[in-house]
């Protein structure tokens, strides 16, 4: 029972964080945003390199507050946490 405990809180903490993670920060929101413009930038660039996708990317993550992405789960999803609608959000993303 206690190593299922324990996985249930290990998977737990890594849905959590993995986003927060990947997007470089302690917000689940403001790591949404910095992965959508990652996304972004590399669909207009063509590729995850060059110095388009580094002007876009540069700009774009100078702006990801994650007040965006909150606002935006907060109207999608009225009786959610944003921190837990923006990770969800994040993993329906990848």
């Amino acid at each position: 029972m206690k190593i299922i405990l324990a996985a249930v809180v290990i998977l737990i903490v890594a849905f959590f964080a993995v986003p927060m993670v990947v997007g470089g920060s302690t917000n689940s929101c403001q790591a949404l945003e910095k992965y959508k413009v990652s996304k972004t930038a590399s669909s207009v660039a063509g590729s995850n390199s060059g110095p388009i996708y580094g002007v876009i990317n540069t700009i774009g993550q100078a702006g990801a507050t994650g007040q965006g992405a909150a606002d935006v789960e907060a109207n999608n999803h009225p009786n959610t946490p944003t921190p837990i609608s923006c990770t969800v959000e994040f993993w329906k993303s990848l």
